[in-house]
């Protein structure tokens, strides 16, 4: 049976939840002006994370990569994925012995725009150091070469991936975790979530066989059990300004120029802003219920524009039933983790890096 994701159903198939606050663009830039402007800042945060990666201990290299192809949404055009996989030291040796490792997925930050499977070589030190598990970072394809829903569509086909390879990897596909940064962070809800839709799709499809007198071998589909969301978008429908208006520092809050290239880069249609796969916050509750795993830590910053939609997002799963851990970091600004300052590492930084780790352990234990 095959693991391609299903296409994504359209607007009248998905519904909506809560108020829906849109926005419109007077002049969209052309598409290749956005390239140029991404490929500068992808430049000079490539810059940012080179110094990031200065004080000690120093963040690991992957300890190997691995590439599989994928088919997107149009089921026509394949391409290549990379996964950044870093294990523990004994990993092999353990593997050979039979041994399965709970993993962590990981997606990295920088607006849909920016960003590699690497920068958040930190936080995969910490997990292998904590939770001895595997850490595997996705290189997801970016905007604006790439829009929506190709980020969220490369996420589900690595755990597809992962889940189906488990054997070779030495992993336990029932014991997946999400985590990610900012756009990463999003990621983490959205996936699981379309990964629902996937999982409902080949379930019907495999029924479908199945009354035709043909039994096709069921695949081994990931569980995740966990999901660490550091500073996640949780709701687009809300704009920018609105975003900025409600924050307590709205002068520590990225700038204009950089979320607008973000925004136009990932999402050029604007009713891609009411879905789901784009702002879980549209979810329905079933969805979520559904969803999303029992266990989820949200960690947020006082000063970004995205702590008030994540507090709501937060009540909102508590209601529902799901055992939320939700930090409101003090006084720091989106992304505090990747400071590029050379000389030391935020104790923060380390502090609840280690707290999450803890959260996974328990996840996976449970």
């Amino acid at each position: 049976m095959s693991t391609q994701v299903h296409p994504i159903p359209s607007a009248g198939e998905r519904s909506a939840r809560g108020p829906i606050v849109t926005s419109t663009r007077s002049h969209p830039h052309p598409r290749w002006l956005l390239t140029i402007q991404a490929n500068v800042w992808r430049f000079l945060g490539q810059i940012g994370l080179y110094l990031h990666r200065f004080p000690h201990p120093a963040p690991p290299a992957p300890s190997f990569v691995r590439q599989f192809p994928t088919t997107i949404v149009s089921g026509t055009e394949t391409a290549t994925l990379e996964l950044a996989f870093y294990v523990p030291l004994d990993y092999r040796s353990q593997i050979e012995k039979g041994r399965r490792y709970p993993v962590v997925v990981n997606l990295h930050g920088g607006g849909f725009t920016m960003g590699t499977a690497r920068d958040d070589g930190r936080w995969a030190a910490m997990v292998l150091q904590n939770v001895d598990a595997v850490f595997v970072s996705v290189e997801y394809r970016l905007a604006p070469e790439f829009p929506f829903p190709t980020a969220v569509e490369d996420g589900v086909e690595a755990l597809l991936h992962l889940a189906a390879n488990a054997e070779s990897f030495g992993l336990d596909p029932k014991k997946m975790a999400l985590s990610g940064f900012s756009a990463g962070g999003n990621m983490s809800f959205t996936i699981p979530l379309r990964l629902h839709t996937h999982l409902e799709s080949i379930q019907n499809e495999f029924q479908s066989k199945a009354h035709q007198g043909s039994m096709p071998k069921t695949p081994v589909l990931p569980q995740i059990v966990s999901i660490v969301a550091w500073y996640p978008s949780l709701d687009s429908r809300i704009t920018r300004d609105e975003r900025r208006a409600a924050c307590v520092r709205p002068d520590k809050t990225l700038p204009p120029f950089l979320t607008n290239l973000f925004d136009e880069s990932y999402m050029p249609d604007l009713d891609h802003k009411m879905s789901p796969y784009a702002s879980p916050a549209a979810a329905t509750d079933e969805d979520l219920i559904t969803a999303l795993p029992e266990n989820i830590a949200m960690y947020l910053c006082e000063w970004d524009m995205l702590l008030q939609e994540g507090q709501v997002f937060s009540e909102r799963l508590k209601n529902l039933g799901k055992k939320v851990h939700c930090v409101i970091i003090e006084e720091k600004r989106h992304g505090f983790d990747k400071s590029p300052y050379p000389f030391s590492v935020d104790p923060k930084v380390t502090l609840h890096y280690t707290e999450a780790c803890e959260l996974l352990k328990d996840a996976f234990s449970s």
